[in-house]
This record gives C-alpha cells, sequence and structure tokens, in this order.
C-alpha cells in the first residue's frame, strides 16, 4: 500500500512539474487590491504608465503591449491587468480594446501629456508657484 501511495506522490509531483514548465507563471494581480485612489483616473497618467509597465514586465507579459502577434490567452491576461488597473469612470475607450496592445495605445493617446497645450499649462503653474503659498523651501521647489 506504502508503494501506491509513494507512486502516486512521484506521479503527482511530475504533473505538477510539467504543468509548472508549460504554463507561465503569472503571479495573481497586485494591481487589482489597490485602492481606487492607485487605480489611473486619468490625473495620474505618468505614474500609473510607470508602474503598469513594470508590472507586466515582472508578469512577463510586456511583450503583449509591444508585439502585434502574440499568444491569445497572454494577450487577454495582460488587457485584464491593464483593465484592472484603471479607473471606471476614466477608461479613455479602452473597452472597446480587444488586445493589451491596442489599449495600451488607447490610453496613452487619451491621457499622455504632449505638445505645446501641455508646456504651456505648465509654465502657467510655474510662473503662479508664489514661496508664500509653500510651507516650507522643500516644497516651494517640488
Amino acid at each position: 500500500m506504502d508503494q501506491v501511495v509513494n507512486q502516486l506522490v512521484e506521479h503527482v509531483q511530475a504533473l505538477q512539474a510539467q504543468l509548472a514548465l508549460t504554463k507561465p507563471t503569472v503571479l495573481a494581480s497586485a494591481v487589482v487590491g489597490l485602492p481606487e485612489s492607485k487605480h489611473l483616473d486619468g490625473t495620474n497618467y505618468s505614474e500609473r504608465k510607470f508602474a503598469m509597465k513594470n508590472y507586466l514586465v515582472d508578469a512577463g507579459l510586456w511583450h503583449c503591449v509591444e508585439n502585434e502577434n502574440v499568444d491569445h490567452e497572454l494577450d487577454q491576461r495582460a488587457l485584464a491587468k491593464i483593465n484592472f488597473s484603471i479607473n471606471t469612470c476614466s477608461n479613455g475607450g479602452v473597452r472597446k480594446a480587444k488586445t493589451a496592445k491596442h489599449a495600451w495605445e488607447k490610453l496613452r493617446c487619451a491621457y499622455e501629456d504632449i505638445g505645446l497645450v501641455r508646456r504651456i499649462g505648465l509654465y502657467s503653474s510655474l510662473f503662479k508657484t508664489r514661496f508664500e503659498e509653500c510651507g516650507s523651501m522643500t516644497a516651494y521647489i517640488d
């Protein structure tokens, strides 16, 4: 009886090892558990872009954003993780995206700060900043 149990245990371990080799390991999404304030809300695009890219790199899914022809299952996992990182009211048209690459591009087009209007806004905020309004020199510089 012990011999049969040992054989079953060895067989199960062999199957688990095979499964680990054939199925990419992607950790459970830490993005899903983030507080709502940590999700992309339209005002924090550059921070969330950096965090999401690193999250996808760590999960082995970044290639889904960079390439067109990727495994469908991996692409859908990457797309789901991107969708989980977005506040529901600021999805930037991502709901219609069928691939992670398309979703990433939609977000970039909707939220990336580029161009003359952004520069004017930054200059305006820079010139309006007054030392008197800041609590310390560090706050003024930052």
